[in-house]
């Protein structure tokens, strides 16, 4: 546990909670640290999810299966961030989504009901943790009205644009996108093939620059 302190420190699931107490909110809500491997699945599409994920350190891929066996990428959790915590939080009985890991990962797992419910010791972290809790599911909520604005888009040209104005620090400076291209693709629902043709496009008409995840805005 130790060994993940200074990373736990920067969640914004435990903002405003001091290293001290951060160290007995987690005995206390009884943390489980696992390690999975590349491909291995955390949470899988159809189970009860009853816990909240935290990536320590790999990446792990949320994805979506339909019922052909096609699956769409939905979002990439990188270290720091949390997982699964809308499904509890919405006591969903199937998950639509599996949570895969991309690469060797470690998680944090966390029992959601410990999170909501305050425990007969009353810790005084516990209403910061909930707060904290409810302000992360809100923001999440705002990015994926953002991704829906987005996807509602008619051509891929303007999809590309506002995906990545929300990265832009300054025009003329480059910038740094989370996807490749395969994620980026199924983060807008287009063709990748498609999607690296409109980018040549793009690039040709002096629209970007982009180098891999590297983009300039002209």
């Amino acid at each position: 546990m130790k060994d993940f302190l200074g990373i736990l420190q920067e969640v914004e699931l435990f903002r405003e909670i001091d290293a001290a107490e951060l160290g007995t909110m987690l005995d206390c809500l009884r943390v489980e640290i696992k390690s999975v491997k590349k491909g291995r699945i955390i949470l899988l599409q159809g189970d009860k999810s009853l816990h909240v994920g935290i990536v320590l350190a790999g990446r792990i891929h949320i994805t979506r299966e339909d019922y052909d066996g096609n699956s769409s990428f939905i979002e990439t959790v990188e270290p720091g961030e949390i997982f699964a915590e809308a499904l509890c939080c919405a006591s969903v009985l199937e998950s639509p989504v599996n949570a895969t890991a991309d690469a060797a990962s470690t998680v944090m797992l966390m029992s959601f009901s410990r999170i909501l419910h305050t425990c007969k010791n009353s810790c005084p972290f516990h209403t910061q943790l909930i707060g904290n809790m409810l302000s992360l599911i809100a923001k999440k909520n705002i990015l994926l009205q953002r991704r829906m604005e987005i996807i509602c888009l008619k051509s891929i040209r303007t999809r590309v644009m506002r995906y990545l104005e929300a990265f832009v620090p300054k025009r003329g400076q480059e910038f740094t996108i989370p996807l490749d291209r395969e994620e980026m693709a199924g983060y807008l629902c287009v063709d990748r093939s498609a999607l690296s043709h409109e980018l040549r496009k793009m690039k040709h008409d002096g629209l970007i620059e982009y180098r891999k995840n590297k983009f300039l805005l002209t």
